[in-house]
This record gives C-alpha cells, sequence and structure tokens, in this order.
C-alpha cells in the first residue's frame, strides 16, 4: 500500500510536467501545419477553389499570390523536417505560375522527384510542370509531362485537367485531331465535371482547325442551347455562323443570320436636325444588330455578291457612325474593293475613311497597313517602265498581295503566270514559275502539277538561282536530280584593278610664295608675263608638249589620277590631306601670287600682312598693301 501511495504521488507531481510537453509537442505540430494552412488558403483564394487559375492570371490576385509563397517559404525555413515540406515547396511553384513566371516553375519542379523522391505530390508535381511548359509556349515538353501524369494517374483529381490543358498544347502544335480527342475524353469519361463545358469548347475548336466543320457547328449549337445568359448564346450562334461560311455553305450561313437578325430590333438613322450631337447606339444588346449585319455582308462577298455585301455594310455605317462597328465596316468596304473588285484606287480611299470612323479602332491599324501596300503597288506600277527589274518587282509585289495579304492564292497563280510569259527566258521568270509550284503544293495541294513546273525550271534555266531552288524542292519532295543538269549561276563581274603606274613627284620643289617665280600680278603664269622659270619647270596650269602624265598643276599630290588628261575626273584625296595647291603645314588653300604668311616676322616684328583675296577669274589681280 505504501508502495503504491508513492507512485501515486509522484505521478501527480509528474503530471503537470508531462502535460506541458504534450501540449509543446503538439503546439510545435500545429505550429507549421497552420503555417501550411494559411498558405493554401490565400493560394485557393487568388485561384477560387480551383487547383489553378484556368485563364491567364491577372494582377488582382498578386498579393494573394504572394502571401501563399511568404507563408510556404516560411514553413520550408523554420520546419525542414517536417511532413508539409514537399507540399510547401510544390506551392511555392505552382504560386510562381500565377505570377505569370512559368520559367521559375519550371527550375523548381525540374528535380522534384529528385529532391523529394518519396513525396506523395510527385505526380502533381508532374502534371504543374507540364502546366508550366505550356505557358511558356514549351508545347512539346507540355505534352510530354501531362502523358507521363496521365500515365501514373488515368484517374487522378488532376486528370481532366492534363486532359484539358495537353488538348491546348496539341492545337499549338497544329495536330487538331489529337487534340479533339484529348478535350472529347474528358466528356467521355467525366461527363459531370466542372470542366465539361470548357472540355467541348476546346474539342470545338480543335475541330474547327482540323476542317472538321460540323461536328464543331454540333458542339457550338449544343452550347448555344445550354448557354448561361443571352451574349454568350449570341457568340455561339456567331461561331456557327463560322462553321458554315469555312465550310463554303453561303446560303445556309445567311439563313442562319437572317433568322438571328429577325429578333433584333434594327437601330433607326441618327437625327442630328437642329443641332443634335451625333450619337450612335452602344451596348452589347444595341451592337446586335449591326454585328450580324456585318457578318451578313462578309458572307455575301465571300460568296461573290460584291454589291450586296457593300449595302450591307453601308447600313452599318449609317446606324452606327463613328463607332467600332462603323470603322470595321468601313474597312471591309476596302478590304470588298480590294479582294473581289480588284478596284485598288476605291480601296486606298476606302480604307483613308477607317480612322473618320473611328480612331482607336483595331481595324485602324489594320486599314493603314493595307493602304501602305497599296501605295507600294501603286508606286511600282507608276515606275515600271524603268527597267525590266523594276517591272518584274512591281508584278512580285502584286502576286504577293494576293498570296499573302488576301489569301487568294489562285488569283496569285495568275500573277505569276503573267510574269513567267512577260519574262521568259530569264531568270525572272524562273522564280515566277516556282512561286506557281509553290502555292500548287503548299496551298493548293496539287503536287503533281507543281513537280511538273520545278522540273520545267531544272531542264529549262540553267545557271540561275531558279534552277537551284527548283532542284532543291525536287529533292525535298523525294526526286533525284542528275547532277549533270545543274549548271551554278555564274558569278558576277568584278571590275579590274588599276594597276597604272602613279607619277612620282618632282624631285626638286621650288619653294612656295609670291613674286620669287612669277610677276604678283599674274597668277595665271601666263608666258611672256613676268620673270621666266627654272628649266624644266612649267608655271600652274601649263603641261609640256607631248607628256601626258605630267601633273596637270604646280604642286600636284602624288596621288592624282594619271588618266585626268582624258577629261575622267581624278579621285578625291583621302580624308585629311592637303587638296591641290595647299600650302604645308596650313589648313587654307595655297593660291598662287599670295603671300606667304607662315614666314618668319619681317625685321622690326612686325608680321607681313596678307593680301586681299578676290574672286577667282581667268586673270585675278591680287592687291598687295
Amino acid at each position: 500500500m505504501r508502495v503504491r501511495a508513492v507512485a501515486r504521488a509522484a505521478a501527480r507531481r509528474l503530471a503537470p510536467a508531462l502535460a506541458l510537453a504534450a501540449l509543446a509537442a503538439a503546439a510545435g505540430g500545429c505550429a507549421y501545419y497552420n503555417t501550411f494552412y494559411y498558405a493554401r488558403k490565400y493560394y485557393f483564394r487568388a485561384t477560387a477553389g480551383a487547383p489553378y487559375a484556368l485563364d491567364e492570371p491577372g494582377a488582382q490576385n498578386l498579393p494573394n499570390y504572394n502571401k501563399a509563397i511568404d507563408y510556404s517559404k516560411k514553413v520550408i525555413a523554420n520546419y525542414p523536417k517536417s511532413k508539409w515540406v514537399d507540399d510547401a515547396y510544390l506551392l511555392w511553384a505552382v504560386a510562381l505560375l500565377g505570377k505569370n513566371d512559368p520559367l521559375e516553375t519550371i527550375n523548381m519542379l525540374g528535380d522534384f522527384t529528385a529532391r523529394y523522391p518519396e513525396s506523395p505530390v510527385a505526380d502533381d508535381a508532374r502534371f504543374y510542370l507540364g502546366l508550366a511548359h505550356r505557358r511558356a509556349r514549351q508545347y512539346a515538353a507540355a505534352v510530354e509531362a501531362f502523358d507521363a501524369y496521365l500515365e501514373r494517374r488515368p484517374k487522378g483529381a488532376l486528370a481532366p485537367y492534363a486532359l484539358l490543358e495537353r488538348s491546348r498544347a496539341l492545337v499549338a502544335l497544329e495536330r487538331p485531331a489529337e487534340a479533339a480527342a484529348s478535350a472529347g475524353a474528358i466528356l467521355e469519361r467525366f461527363p459531370k465535371h466542372a470542366l465539361a463545358t470548357a472540355a467541348r469548347a476546346a474539342r470545338a475548336e480543335a475541330l474547327f482547325a482540323g476542317g472538321d466543320y460540323e461536328a464543331a457547328r454540333e458542339d457550338y449549337r449544343f452550347m448555344g442551347a445550354r448557354a448561361r445568359d443571352d451574349q454568350q448564346r449570341f457568340d455561339f450562334l456567331l461561331r456557327e455562323a463560322d462553321c458554315l461560311e469555312a465550310a463554303r455553305r453561303h446560303d445556309d450561313a445567311l439563313a442562319l443570320l437572317d433568322e438571328a437578325l429577325a429578333h433584333e430590333l434594327e437601330p433607326r438613322l441618327p437625327d442630328t436636325t437642329g443641332g443634335r450631337p451625333l450619337v450612335a447606339p452602344s451596348g452589347p444588346v444595341a451592337e446586335r444588330w449591326g454585328r450580324l449585319m456585318t457578318r451578313a455582308g462578309t458572307v455575301h462577298l465571300r460568296a461573290g455578291r460584291l454589291d450586296e455585301a457593300l449595302e450591307a455594310y453601308a447600313r452599318v455605317i449609317d446606324r452606327y457612325p463613328r463607332s467600332p462597328l462603323a470603322a470595321e465596316a468601313q474597312f471591309r468596304i476596302g478590304y470588298a474593293y480590294e479582294t473581289v473588285a480588284d478596284d485598288f484606287a476605291r480601296a486606298r480611299e476606302a480604307y483613308a475613311r477607317v480612322r473618320e470612323q473611328n480612331a482607336g479602332s483595331a481595324f485602324t491599324p489594320q486599314a493603314q497597313q493595307r493602304l501602305g501596300s497599296l501605295d507600294r503597288l501603286a508606286q511600282f506600277a507608276r515606275s515600271g517602265g524603268d527597267s525590266l527589274e523594276r517591272q518584274a518587282e512591281a508584278g512580285f509585289l502584286l502576286a504577293e498581295q494576293y498570296l499573302f495579304g488576301l489569301d487568294r492564292p489562285e488569283r496569285a497563280l495568275e500573277e505569276y503566270a503573267r510574269i513567267a510569259e512577260r519574262f521568259a527566258g530569264t531568270r525572272h521568270a524562273a522564280k515566277a514559275l516556282n512561286a506557281q509550284a509553290w502555292v500548287l503544293r503548299r496551298k493548293l495541294d496539287r503536287p503533281a502539277e507543281a513537280d511538273s513546273l520545278w522540273w520545267h525550271v531544272v531542264r529549262n534555266y540553267p545557271a540561275t538561282e531558279g534552277q537551284l531552288a527548283a532542284r532543291d524542292y525536287l529533292e525535298l519532295g523525294g526526286a533525284s536530280v542528275p547532277p549533270e543538269l545543274i549548271r551554278l549561276p555564274e558569278p558576277k563581274p568584278v571590275a579590274p584593278a588599276d594597276t597604272a603606274v602613279l607619277t612620282a613627284p618632282p624631285a626638286v620643289t621650288p619653294p612656295l610664295g609670291g613674286g620669287a617665280l612669277f610677276a604678283p600680278h599674274d597668277s595665271a603664269g601666263r608666258a611672256g608675263r613676268g620673270p621666266a622659270l627654272p628649266g624644266g619647270m612649267l608655271a600652274p596650269g601649263r603641261r609640256a608638249a607631248g607628256d601626258s602624265l605630267a601633273p596637270a598643276r604646280f604642286g600636284a599630290p602624288p596621288f592624282a589620277s594619271p588618266r585626268a588628261d582624258s577629261g575622267a575626273a581624278a579621285p578625291k584625296p583621302p580624308a585629311g590631306a592637303p587638296g591641290p595647291g595647299a600650302r604645308p603645314g596650313a589648313g587654307a588653300p595655297f593660291v598662287p601670287g599670295a603671300p606667304d604668311t607662315a614666314k618668319a616676322p619681317a625685321p622690326g616684328g612686325l608680321a607681313p600682312r596678307d593680301t586681299a583675296r578676290v574672286p577667282a577669274s581667268p586673270d585675278s589681280v591680287r592687291r598687295r598693301p
């Protein structure tokens, strides 16, 4: 009994200490868990409860992302042995995506499995690594990372998101069929997931990009019937019209648009009588009629009905003056004249009026760009008669405008054929034939005709750049071109080097200056005036009979061209060299008959005064003091 009493007494004494130790351990565990809890709290506040922001991150959520990163760093720094360290590290990396820094996320998650090999969130790290690659536009690496995640976790919580992001990456890689299949897998395997609508939209976009317009239209119609509001339903209706227009079902597209126009109220013409200001209808609801009418005009234009298209655009301009809709309609008028009517003059006038309708419209810079292209075309057309080179350049510019600017490959083919016919047998014709072949293969999917044109260039245009280009195109397609058919272009001739021997400078140079050699009043040094010059020397401007290499002037520099007698212009002296007649050591040119101011002062300490300089004349007179 005594032993039991002692034991109970000891237990009562130790109970507070044990309770305090247990409380301290619990407090330590709660501390790092609470820190990580706050990190997760701010992260999901930024993403609205989603694993990540599905749309591009916005600046309004940056404070929440920053707090999530700060709390994650605190867990790693203060509790490095806790079980939440790998979660905090992953949350830190993912929060950087919200700050639009995918490259840093890639740096952090690239070695996540090596840093935390036993982490239960290693597969999640693979998913977020793929997401970072896609945000950084590294699409091939993104697809590889998503495939790795789906292989390990086909039914994981992030599997629908991996399929959706994989579809987006495949669209960027121009693999629309695989993208549509990836988005469709979400609808098949997770039909009630929150991403079902986004997955159907992604599949519709992929089907449209792949040319399956009917299947894409079915998805848009399905989403339009289940739209949240009228604006979303209207947007899906326009996408249906896009599908019909792309499929060249113009009548069906017009029927769809006319049916929608019947449910919209056509705005009245603005009343500006009595000094009333010009006010155009604005707002999503008020602009629906204008958007539908603009789209109807575009369908008419694609169907080749120019007058109906121009009428539709004009109605939009009249009812929405000085508005973005009017600017779009004005731009499309210019586009109609340029692409369908081939009336570049009226197209330029229409493009110039876009800025008048709305200077802030997105169509204003496009109009200025197309106006600049038409101005260049007009400039080449005006100067096309200068040379064959400029005529060919003008033709190529026009063809490229049709091909790349207007997306009319058939019309570009006609222009290239016209160039090849006009400049037959020249390198310009070879270039035009190559361009025809390229359009046939790449734009119109007619490879047999393209190869025929390339073989024609190889056989009939030797020793040109066009022949080499045609050979390369053929070999790229798998054909074998015999080497004996190829002749390299001859190099351009190089101007021959000037090997003429320059005239040596005279052995004895007379002193420069005034009247020691000739009379002060005779600066031309004519014969019979002034004292005779020493033997073998001539006055400036004179040349010995029969001496074609003698310098043209007294004191001429040794680099003067020996062919100056023939009337050719002598080369300019190098920079810093004295010109003809220059006084040694002075910057001013030497004038015969003028005093030498560089001499020492005259007796008495007075420097000689310079002569008054009179403009040069055949027989100028220089007056001395």
